[in-house]
């Protein structure tokens, strides 16, 4: 598929539900209270379904001036998850955190993501 926006919009779509349903799960391991977890997956869904939207859009910026070798490298793929986790488990970590009231709780399920979701992230982009 060429690179658009409508690319950006279906690879937006399609990591938030795998996304949200690891979020869910690991929230619900840690927490064991389905409705917090539900409820931290709820928000999130919405709030980083933008989040990524964005993030897919800013590595377009200059994607011309790319050699098309690095643009489907996987040291770019790499890239893109690490900088694409980093600002989705802080989001994590403060939905988490408000809904259990406990930065430690927050903080283990942030943790948990940055261990489970890079790996997820990183074959989602190799797929797409």
């Amino acid at each position: 598929m060429a690179e658009s926006k409508l690319k950006s919009l279906l690879k937006t779509i399609t990591w938030r539900i795998t996304a949200t349903l690891t979020t869910i799960g690991i929230a619900y391991f840690i927490i064991g209270d389905v409705s917090v977890a539900l409820a931290i997956g709820g928000i999130e869904f919405f709030a980083k379904m933008v989040i990524y939207y964005l993030h897919e859009r800013a590595w377009r910026i200059g994607w011309k001036k790319q050699t098309d070798q690095f643009h489907h490298s996987k040291r770019r793929s790499l890239y893109k998850a690490i900088t694409y986790r980093t600002i989705g488990t802080l989001d994590t970590f403060i939905l988490a955190w408000i809904f259990t009231k406990s930065a430690t709780t927050g903080g283990y399920v942030a943790i948990a993501e940055v261990f489970t979701k890079i790996f997820i992230y990183y074959a989602h982009e190799r797929i797409w």
